[in-house]
C-alpha cells in the first residue's frame, strides 16, 4: 500500500537574476513500512522536495505544481493551510535537521509535546503530560519527568534530536521525513539517533522519506535510494541493487566519496567542480560540466530516467538511456 506519492513534482523561485528552477519534475512514493532514503550534495534540492511534500513552502515566494499528491489516498494538493495543520503531526510529521532551531527556545520541551497530544487528540494538560513523559521515555531519555521540564538550550545535541524524534512519533502518524536527521551530531550519536530511528520505524510500520547527502549513512536504513542532482532524480533502485551496481556517474562519485577504513591511507576521493547554477543551467544533462564520461550529446539533450532493469532506474545515456523531447 502507498502512504505517499507525488508526481511531477516542479518547485520554483523568481529571484531579480532569473527563475532558480529548485526541483524539475520528480516523482516519489513511499510505501508503509518501508524507508526511501533522498541522497545528494547540499543545494540539490532535497529539504525543498521535503517541505514540498508537506506543503510547508511559502507559496507567495515560489510556485510549486504537481500532476498527483496523495496521502493515504487522499488528495492534499488543493487543502488550505487549515486543513493541512489538521494533517502535520497526525497523518504526517517531519523532523528538521537543526533540534535548536525546529523547539521553542522559550518553552519548555514537555509543553511543546503536550501541544501535539493537546491538539491532534483532544487531551486535557495533565493527560497530555503523561503522555509527554511516556514519549520521551519511549526514545530512550533518562529521568523524562525531569526532562519534561527542561528547555531546549538544557539539552545535549542529541538529546534534543530525541524529542524532536519523540515528537514526530507521538501520534503513530503514517509517513515521518526525516531531513538530515544527524547534522551537527558526532559519530557515536549519530548512531543511536539512526538505530533510534529505524527501531521506531519498525515498531509503528511508519513509512519513511530519509534524507542525507551521506549514502554511508543510509545504506543500513533504506530499503530504496533515490539520488538526487540539480533538481531531478538521476538514479533509484532497492538499496543493495544501488550499492553494487550503481549506473549514474555521479551515484559512483558519491560512492567513492565514502571514506573506507579497509582501504589504504590516501588522498580523499572527490567529485570535480560543483553543482551548476540554478538560474542558468546546461541545456542537456546537469551533471555533464563534471561528468568524465560525457559526449557532445549530454550537453544537448536530457536523458530520461528509464528502468534499466530490476526497477533499477537511471537517468544517462551510458546505460542505452533515450534523451527527451
Amino acid at each position: 500500500m502507498s502512504v505517499f506519492s507525488i508526481k511531477n513534482l516542479k518547485v520554483a523561485f523568481p529571484t531579480p537574476r532569473g527563475i532558480v528552477r529548485a526541483v524539475e519534475g520528480i516523482d516519489l512514493s513511499i510505501g508503509a513500512g518501508e524507508c526511501l532514503a533522498l541522497v545528494g550534495e547540499s543545494g540539490c534540492g532535497k529539504s525543498v522536495t521535503s517541505l514540498a511534500a508537506l506543503k510547508l513552502l511559502d507559496t507567495s515566494s515560489c510556485i510549486v505544481r504537481t500532476d498527483e499528491h496523495l496521502l493515504l489516498d487522499e488528495d492534499i494538493s488543493k487543502m488550505s493551510e487549515r486543513e493541512m495543520e489538521g494533517i502535520r503531526g497526525r497523518k504526517a510529521s517531519m523532523i528538521f535537521q537543526d533540534a535548536l532551531s525546529a523547539l521553542n527556545p522559550v518553552m519548555s520541551v514537555g509543553k511543546q509535546l503536550d501541544e501535539v497530544f493537546m491538539l491532534h487528540f483532544g487531551l486535557k494538560r495533565r493527560e497530555a503530560k503523561a503522555r509527554s513523559i511516556e514519549a520521551l521515555r519511549s526514545v530512550g531519555i533518562e529521568d523524562p519527568e525531569a526532562r519534561y521540564k527542561a528547555f531546549p538550550h538544557e539539552l545535549s545535541g542529541g538529546m534534543r534530536q530525541r524529542v524532536l524524534i519523540a515528537m514526530a512519533f507521538a501520534s503513530n502518524p503514517a509517513l515521518i521525513i526525516a531531513d538530515e536527521p544527524t547534522t551537527a551530531l558526532d559519530v557515536t550519536v549519530q548512531k543511536q539517533v539512526l538505530a533510534l530511528l529505524s527501531k521506531l520505524q519498525a515498531e509503528n510500520g511508519t513509512a519513511l522519506l530519509l534524507i542525507s547527502h551521506d549514502l554511508s549513512v543510509v545504506c543500513s536504513m533504506a530499503d530504496r535510494i533515490a539520488v538526487m542532482y540539480s533538481g531531478r532524480i538521476v538514479e533509484c533502485a532497492e538499496t543493495w541493487e544501488l550499492i553494487s551496481n550503481p549506473l549514474h556517474p555521479y551515484t559512483k562519485g558519491l560512492m567513492d566519496a565514502v571514506v573506507r577504513l579497509d582501504e589504504p591511507k590516501g588522498r580523499f576521493t572527490q567529485i570535480p567542480g560543483s553543482l551548476p547554477d540554478p538560474v542558468n543551467k546546461p541545456k542537456g544533462c546537469c551533471f555533464f560540466p563534471r561528468c568524465a564520461h560525457a559526449s557532445n550529446k549530454c550537453g544537448e539533450a536530457m536523458p530520461r530516467l528509464e528502468n534499466a532493469g530490476n526497477a533499477h532506474f537511471v537517468r544517462c545515456c551510458m546505460s542505452g538511456g533515450a534523451y527527451e523531447g
